[in-house]
């Protein structure tokens, strides 16, 4: 009890001065029986069991506001563990299936096996492939005895390998990622590798090993983040992976608060994507330190009984403060009575010390409950402000993804090799097609379409083949100069979509410096988007999340009475493109909310420096 009141000066503040108040109480009671208890005993007899009522208020009193604070501090924390923490195994998630299509490549095999590619031709290959990804500081091609044939990294100056995560590729049959120091790239203290065995007809030829930029990841989470509590993300082991404080701590038990001396820590451990894990499973913690200027003052002012924002337990206890003051306002009258019939004139000054006792009760108990609905209400701005801050940036994550997947493919040697032929081969096409959907299931549909805009392959819906496209995104791609650039068509019903709405990425298909085509995928945004609004959605009852362009179209939803594509009936205020979430209480709905929005701001280069304009906006609301 001492140790979690020590987190909070404000509430020792409270029980000191209600102890004050208490012992005050006793001692004018004392004094009233000793100068009049023949005229009064009944009344003193009356305050003394007042005051066992006025002591076992305050503990209930101090109980509630550790518990209403803890509350809110630990949902804090727990938020900021959790988004760590989820944000890196979804990004993580992405890199297993990147090393699994670029361990395919053609090109690739043919550098392993024979004089028909280059090292230069290579090279420039692997430098096209990581300017679309720039999450990679490092890409190694082995042969099978560990031999790097060739790396992208002019810094790293590798040779060959023994790390034992080549045989280990070279043996499974899917991915192998870990986190250590290795002699792939010796001049990190730990890189974060993902390796996959290369095969070119049914026989291994080498292994690709993918270096993810993982301390450069962890300060863009922590910087999103925007937190002055302390982050750690922390694997099984108890090693301290990466952090935005110097601190160490040791491990606790995941998912409970823990108090150590003047902080407070929560520990998290990841929500699995798409059945992804993680390494070791690894979990954050983020840890609340108090200090001095943490200090909450008492406020004096008085407390709405109907307040939105207090529980029904506080309410219930400003009652029985009530109740215990109109007590002793009864003695009060009580004894004036007594005093003025039988002249006992020494009740005057102790009737006084009850009055004053009475009031300062009041205002000490009104004082702290009206500090824990200003708290209460911050609390939900911040879990609001936190939600859509989170959603919107998984969102821009996930976007800038699909982004660079279209374009990956693009470079696919299958692709550039059918498409500037006479007659593609469309069963070589749908199988790698179907192939990379196999890896990234985030997709509907991936397809290919010519010179003329007339799909040729698809991954999964042949029905579509021979059809003519329509669309900007369509003419762009057939029309482009640049192999950076990638298309994005608007967030509306189509075809390809079975008649819903989402967002088509393409890239354009290149040989011999001829568009030749282009590749186009079908977002699966109706259960993505809603799932990431389900995963960072508020505990709150009654919340909700949406996405929502500028002109107010809904985009996704967890408001029953919300529908897709609608035009959502809200101020102006919140599609204001602030870099600071922008919140009010309003009615909605026919319903009283607290609404955060926060405007999309991309990731890496995605919306920041490419050419791609989509004004999106997240918005929580919670209901009072």
């Amino acid at each position: 009890m001492q140790e979690l009141l020590s987190l909070f000066p404000f509430i020792q503040e409270t029980m000191s001065r209600l102890e004050n108040q208490n012992k005050y109480l006793n001692k004018v009671t004392l004094t009233g029986k000793i100068n009049a208890l023949d005229v009064a005993a009944n009344l003193f007899d009356f305050v003394e069991k007042t005051a066992i009522l006025f002591d076992e208020l305050k503990v209930e009193l101090v109980h509630a506001l550790l518990d209403e604070n803890l509350k809110k501090v630990t949902n804090e924390l727990d938020f900021k563990a959790k988004t760590t923490i989820d944000i890196l195994i979804r990004n993580l998630f992405e890199r297993t299936a990147d090393v699994g299509f670029f361990s395919q490549d053609s090109l690739i095999c043919d550098f392993l096996t024979s004089q028909k590619v280059s090292h230069e031709q290579m090279l420039l290959h692997l430098q096209e492939y990581a300017s679309k990804y720039t999450v990679y500081n490092e890409i190694v091609i082995f042969d099978t005895d560990g031999n790097a044939k060739i790396n992208l990294n002019p810094q790293n100056h590798i040779l060959k390998s023994n790390d034992s995560i080549l045989k280990e590729a070279l043996k499974s049959e899917s991915y192998i990622e870990c986190y250590k120091h290795t002699d792939i790239f010796p001049s990190q203290s730990k890189t974060l590798l993902y390796a996959q065995k290369i095969v070119q007809n049914s026989q291994v030829i080498g292994v690709l090993c993918l270096c993810f930029k993982f301390e450069d990841e962890m300060q863009q989470i922590f910087k999103q983040i925007a937190t002055a509590n302390e982050i750690l993300l922390l694997c099984n082991s108890q090693e301290i992976l990466a952090s935005n404080a110097t601190s160490k701590y040791s491990r606790y038990q995941a998912s409970d608060y823990v108090v150590h001396g003047k902080s407070i820590t929560v520990q998290k451990k990841a929500t699995p994507y798409q059945g992804y894990k993680g390494i070791e499973e690894w979990f954050a913690s983020a840890t609340l330190k108090i200090v001095p200027t943490q200090q909450k003052a008492i406020d004096e002012k008085s407390t709405n009984k109907n307040s939105k924002f207090l529980s029904d337990k506080l309410k219930a206890i400003i009652q029985k403060a009530n109740d215990i003051v109109e007590d002793i306002a009864d003695v009060i009258i009580n004894g004036e009575l007594i005093a003025a019939k039988q002249r006992v004139y020494v009740l005057t000054p102790i009737l006084d010390n009850m009055r004053n006792i009475s009031t300062e009760l009041l205002s000490i108990i009104e004082g702290a409950t009206h500090n824990l609905e200003e708290i209460s209400k911050n609390g939900l701005i911040t879990d609001a402000k936190s939600a859509a801050h989170l959603a919107i940036d998984i969102m821009d994550r996930n976007l800038y993804e699909r982004a660079n997947d279209c374009r990956w493919w693009a470079l696919t040697p299958q692709f550039q090799e059918e498409l500037s032929s006479d007659i593609p081969d469309v069963n070589i096409l749908a199988h790698t097609l179907a192939y990379i959907n196999e890896l990234y299931t985030v997709y509907t549909n991936i397809f290919i379409f010519n010179a003329q805009a007339e799909v040729v392959a698809t991954s999964k819906d042949d029905t579509i083949i021979g059809r003519k496209l329509q669309g900007n995104y369509v003419n762009a791609t057939l029309r482009n100069k640049d192999s950076q650039n990638y298309f994005v068509s608007d967030f509306e019903n189509t075809a390809l979509y079975e008649e819903k709405a989402t967002y088509i990425y393409s890239a354009s298909i290149v040989a011999y410096g001829k568009i030749v085509g282009g590749i186009g995928v079908v977002f699966d945004a109706e259960p993505e988007f809603k799932a990431i609004l389900q995963d960072t959605s508020p505990l709150n009852e009654g919340s909700f999340m949406l996405f929502i362009d500028k002109t107010k179209k809904v985009i996704a939803t967890t408001h029953s009475d919300i529908a897709l594509l609608s035009t959502l009936d809200i101020d102006d205020t919140f599609i204001k493109k602030e870099k600071h979430a922008i919140s009010q209480e309003v009615i909605f709905k026919e319903k009283e909310y607290i609404i955060s929005s926060v405007y999309s701001q991309g990731y890496r280069e995605y919306k920041r420096e490419d050419n791609y304009t989509n004004d999106v906006f997240c918005l929580c609301g919670i209901a009072l």
